[in-house]
């Protein structure tokens, strides 16, 4: 006879009450899914990021940055994590404790190398189910820059200016310049 083994199907209740292990990184239609963590190259630009983001945008959205928890349905648990977050302080009045639960207005995402492409792709479909108005994936090994919006999918060179939100632009070739990233050229 042939034991088998169940695998764990996380809920809600589990989220909630803190009983989902740390190393699990995204929960999918309640399955784990564990992630290696990025590197420092990997934060070195979400931190870049923000900084720009947070110079512009700080009176009017909050801006969250380093694998934030999103809950995209509650049944099945399906919870991502999110490399950089913004939503209006209108619709978000104070910053939630644990996860977000309502669509942020712009989710940027830094691709690492070995993503496989079902997962990037499985990723931007689900953002955009879940409402979310804005995306940013940057590719660095590629130097391109996807944009998914209300205008469809546009594709960026790391030459050209990429508009995170409400105007505020930059470059992939200037950003991999300023972390020192070898493969700029």
């Amino acid at each position: 006879m042939k034991a088998t083994v169940k695998e764990k199907i996380w809920t809600y209740e589990d989220y909630i009450f803190g009983r989902i292990p740390p190393d699990v990184s995204e929960i999918i239609n309640g399955k784990e899914v564990k992630k290696m963590p990025a590197g420092f190259f990997h934060g070195n630009i979400e931190g870049k990021i923000f900084v720009i983001l947070y110079n512009y945008l700080r009176d009017r959205y909050w801006i969250s940055l380093g694998e934030v928890a999103l809950i995209l349905s509650k049944e099945p648990l399906h919870l991502r994590g999110a490399d950089i977050v913004v939503i209006s302080k209108e619709r978000l009045k104070d910053i939630p404790k644990g996860a977000l639960n309502i669509p942020p207005e712009l989710v940027i995402e830094i691709v690492s190398p070995g993503e496989s492409v079902v997962y990037v792709l499985e990723k931007m479909e689900d953002y955009r189910r879940w409402g979310v108005n804005r995306q940013v994936w940057m590719f660095p090994e590629d130097g391109v820059v996807i944009v998914i919006s209300s205008k469809g999918m546009e594709l960026y060179s790391k030459d050209e200016d990429v508009e995170l939100l409400e105007g505020v632009k930059l470059r992939l070739r200037d950003l991999l310049k300023e972390v020192d990233y070898e493969s700029n050229g």
